[in-house]
């Protein structure tokens, strides 16, 4: 990437109580990650928190309940050039956001992603353990937790008492509901230990 390569940036620690100025990036695909973020983004308002929310939508063209969200910013696959790098003002508005936090909460690889992300201005960036993710400063391994998950996922099965007759339903049903569990767990993960973070 030929813009990181002139950028010298120092992180700066920052936890949840002191961050005034949060950026959230995410894979809004699934409709059910924007139905927990907008939760998330809730709560950190509470405390008159300035927050810019960017969801990336892997489709060419925008699910119609993402337009006109307040607070909220979208793109997809149509703004995207070549290199899958994102070419829309939105976007460039966000990379040149001063956040003092930016919370990458994308549970896979996904390259304009981590493109944003790694050019991000933000002062302190947090997000998912992954090989490939470079720039983040705090990071949660949830390959560990992933036994945890799975045996909380089976409990979840346990008592939903309906039964599922079509494979492509269950199928759908388990990647919405380990898609919903494993972003709760992220989200869980790093508020708590980005709220006992110290300087």
């Amino acid at each position: 990437m030929n813009k990181l390569r002139g950028q010298v940036r120092k992180p700066v620690i920052c936890n949840i109580q002191n961050a005034q100025h949060i950026g959230i990036i995410y894979n809004a695909t699934e409709y059910v990650s924007f139905e927990i973020i907008r939760n998330l983004v809730k709560e950190l308002t509470r405390d008159s928190r300035k927050m810019a929310v960017l969801g990336y939508v892997d489709s060419k063209k925008l699910i119609d309940h993402y337009l006109y969200r307040k607070g909220f910013d979208f793109f997809s696959r149509n703004e995207l050039n070549w290199y899958s790098r994102p070419v829309s003002s939105v976007v460039e508005q966000f990379i040149q956001e001063p956040f003092d936090l930016l919370i990458n909460l994308s549970l896979e690889y996904y390259y304009p992603i981590y493109y944003i992300t790694a050019l991000s201005s933000a002062a302190f960036k947090a997000g998912k353990y992954s090989p490939e993710e470079e720039h983040l400063d705090f990071m949660i391994d949830m390959e560990k937790e992933r036994q945890t998950m799975k045996n909380l996922q089976n409990e979840i099965r346990k008592d939903t008492d309906q039964q599922q007759d079509n494979d492509e339903i269950e199928a759908d049903l388990n990647k919405k509901t380990e898609t919903e569990l494993l972003l709760n767990f992220l989200i869980s993960q790093l508020m708590h230990y980005l709220s006992i973070l110290k300087k």
